[in-house]
């Protein structure tokens, strides 16, 4: 078993009272001092930085570089411009998800594979072997923060002088943060406004501290992954490991958005097609669970004595005062808005459906400018 590794912002996150455990293969900040309910607040009403090193991070160059990625990804990325990102979904021949992740178009030759496993790289080079291209890990050497909520372009802005009021939701540009080369791009894993920073690991104190310095008046906490978790969840994000393993395809998971049939080929499109025509035999869907209950995964969804699905994360809604818990239930049931019961080792727990994420941030995430 590979020895749990520290992400570059081990150190600096420990100072701010990161209690740590073991996620991903590495030791990561379940929640910092202030609290996941604080940090969730905070998110939503200020900013938060979060440590997202444990990204897998893949360059992709060569003159097969846009054939290649073209052939994996159920996304359409022929018309991508560099300084554009794409979400997609990457499936094996039966249609079943590899991961999903994003796609960064640095130029025709030269883009990057942004998920949440680095194991998905064998995969990547297993069919890369037909192409004209080189495949380069480079999680280690490159790290991650996000920096998130509505505050979160203000405390950006004294810290960069890159022009960050006129990128667009999935897009990116280069600049200097805190005089470190950085790689800015306007996006997120938490439904709120707010933008991910990509850099040399080298120079994660520097920047990590640099944007503390700049956020201490605008109400910027750590955010851990417990925070992390409960923001995602009621936003919608799916989540590899829970909402979706190498057994699931795009069209249950409510990922078909991602899949361009209308593509020549890539790998897994007949699968797919099939799957389509045939119909899914369960769907994603989430609960309001009422009593406020943080449900876990594989807890049952119930209707009498009868088992209809299963709960794949759940977490509590410090903003809803709620519970958020996503689940797979068998299409007939995914009645928006039905009341079923959730059943845990403590009891059962009466939880209303929904077929749309419970957070929904409008606009916010899209648009150039914040509230």
């Amino acid at each position: 078993m590979a020895e749990t590794q520290q992400t570059p912002f081990h150190t600096v996150g420990e100072k701010m009272g990161a209690q740590m455990i073991e996620l991903f293969g590495y030791f990561l900040p379940w929640q910092y001092s202030p609290g996941a309910k604080a940090e969730h607040i905070a998110t939503r009403e200020e900013a938060s930085l979060c440590d997202l090193h444990y990204m897998a991070e893949f360059a992709v160059d060569g003159p097969d570089a846009m054939k290649f990625v073209q052939m994996i990804a159920t996304a359409n990325i022929s018309k991508l411009q560099p300084g554009s990102v794409k979400y997609s979904c990457f499936c094996n021949h039966e249609g079943k998800m590899i991961d999903d992740g994003t796609i960064w178009c640095f130029g025709l030759n030269s883009l990057m594979l942004i998920t949440g496993d680095e194991a998905d790289g064998s995969w990547f080079d297993e069919v890369a072997k037909g192409f004209d291209v080189n495949i380069k890990n480079v999680t280690n050497s490159h790290t991650t923060l996000a920096l998130q909520g509505p505050n979160s372009r203000k405390i950006l802005e004294q810290a960069t002088s890159a022009p960050i009021h006129e990128i667009n939701y999935y897009k990116f540009v280069k600049g200097d943060v805190a005089g470190v080369p950085c790689v800015i791009a306007r996006m997120g894993y938490t439904g709120e406004y707010g933008f991910e920073l990509h850099f040399e690991s080298g120079s994660a104190k520097k920047v990590w501290d640099e944007i503390f310095h700049a956020g201490q008046d605008y109400g910027l906490v750590p955010l851990g992954q417990s925070g992390l978790e409960s923001l995602r969840q009621e936003a919608g994000y799916v989540l590899v490991g829970n909402e979706h393993d190498k057994q699931t395809n795009p069209l249950e998971a409510g990922l078909g958005w991602t899949i361009d049939f209308n593509k020549a080929d890539f790998i897994g499109k007949t699968a797919l097609e099939n799957i389509q025509k045939q119909g899914i035999g369960r769907t994603l869907v989430w609960f309001d669970v009422l009593d406020g209950t943080e449900m876990n995964k594989g807890d049952f969804v119930v209707v009498g004595e009868k088992e209809i699905g299963r709960v794949t994360s759940g977490s509590y809604s410090p903003g809803r005062k709620k519970g958020t818990a996503l689940a797979y239930v068998s299409p007939e049931y995914a009645i928006n808005g039905a009341v079923y019961t959730l059943k845990n080792k403590d009891g059962e727990h009466s939880a209303k459906l929904s077929v749309a994420p419970l957070f929904d941030p409008g606009n916010v995430r899209s648009r150039t400018f914040v509230r």
